[in-house]
Order: structure tokens, then C-alpha cells, then sequence
């Protein structure tokens, strides 16, 4: 029975002139370790989803000039979208905020007009999980869509 290695220019070193067996392994292994870090880091950016349905809208139809909650906390959320189909800006603004915005107060909100749509995606905003709270200059009943992506 011959050896597998006899015909190998260099007997101390089997697996050619690069290194031996261990340094391949080792090298190896870091290879891995460092495609583990890419992979988790990928994973932060991008989370799995938590639920079975992804995004949960939540329409409100009663923004007006007393600031009303449009959504509550929720630790499992990734991501956010706000929406206004209707033609009056509405101001947002965090629910646990230090002053809160009023009709007439507005520092601390964020105006979304009529028809537009402000997002914090979940690779850029990957615990945007606070309540938020909505108020209108003008107007009542205004429209207001929410959707919270987990």
C-alpha cells in the first residue's frame, strides 16, 4: 500500500509550497469567521421579519389641531412609513418628545404635506420603534396612513 503523499516534491510539506496543512486550515477558519461578520452585519442592516405580515398599516382619519397618538411604541418594529393622502400638512412629531408640538408651537414635528411620504427604512433606521403623534395647523378628520415594517 503506497503513501498518497510519495509522489509530493516535498514530504514535510503535502499540500505544495504555500504552507503546510495547518496553515491552510487556519486560513481557512478566518476566511469563515470574517464571512460570519459580513453575514451579521448584513443581518443588522436588513432584519428578518418578525411577523407574518409585514407592513401593518394603521389608517387614522381624525388629525387636527389638538395633537392626537397615530402610533404607539412597539419594540418589534424595523422600519416606518408615514403618509398623507389628504391636502392639509400634518406635523409628526416622537410621542415621548420633551415639549410637544402644538397647532401653533410646531419645534420638534416634522410637516408632511399633502399627498407626501416620509420613510425611516429599516436598514437606516433599524429601531425606529418610539410612538409617534400628529398635528394639523387647520382642519379636522384629516387623513392620516401609517405603516410600520417589522
Amino acid at each position: 500500500m503506497s503513501d498518497t503523499w510519495t509522489n509530493q516534491p516535498n514530504q514535510a510539506n503535502p499540500v505544495g509550497q504555500g504552507g503546510s496543512l495547518n496553515d491552510l486550515v487556519s486560513t481557512q477558519k478566518g476566511g469563515v469567521q470574517t464571512l460570519a461578520v459580513a453575514a451579521k452585519s448584513l443581518a443588522n442592516a436588513f432584519p428578518p421579519a418578525t411577523a407574518s405580515t409585514s407592513p401593518a398599516v394603521t389608517g387614522n382619519n381624525s388629525i387636527g389641531t389638538t395633537a392626537t397618538t397615530i402610533i404607539g411604541a412597539n419594540t418589534f418594529r424595523h422600519g416606518i412609513l408615514f403618509h398623507n393622502p389628504g391636502t392639509t400638512t400634518v406635523f409628526i412629531f416622537p410621542t415621548n418628545i420633551a415639549t410637544a408640538p402644538t397647532s401653533t408651537v410646531l419645534g420638534g414635528s416634522i410637516a408632511i404635506a399633502g399627498g407626501s411620504t416620509v420613510i425611516f427604512s429599516p436598514s437606516s433606521f433599524p429601531n425606529v420603534n418610539g410612538g409617534w403623534s400628529a398635528v394639523s395647523t387647520t382642519g379636522s378628520s384629516l387623513p392620516f396612513t401609517v405603516a410600520e415594517f417589522y
